[in-house]
């Protein structure tokens, strides 16, 4: 029989940003030494096909079943120049 030793477990940050164009994006970052933020998930929004409030409901749903805690953390996505 085989044992493994957990040495350190890393948590990580998940919450939602939102873009100049309505699209909500769930971000997840490992809190460790060099590890970037990415998105995990796009809602679009298109005035003829979604509302604000269905992509931000359907991005909510993804970041607590990844592990965010409710309120989930909101935030602008900025404008990369």
């Amino acid at each position: 029989m085989h044992y493994a030793q957990v040495v350190k477990v890393y948590t990580k940050s998940v919450w939602i940003e939102s873009d100049i164009l309505g699209a909500r994006h769930v971000m997840v970052q490992h809190n460790a030494p060099g590890e970037e933020p990415f998105c995990y998930a796009t809602f679009h929004y298109n005035h003829r096909h979604t509302s604000n409030s269905g992509t931000m409901n359907a991005a909510t749903r993804v970041a607590i079943a990844l592990g965010a805690t409710e309120p989930v953390e909101q935030r602008q996505r900025s404008i990369a120049v």
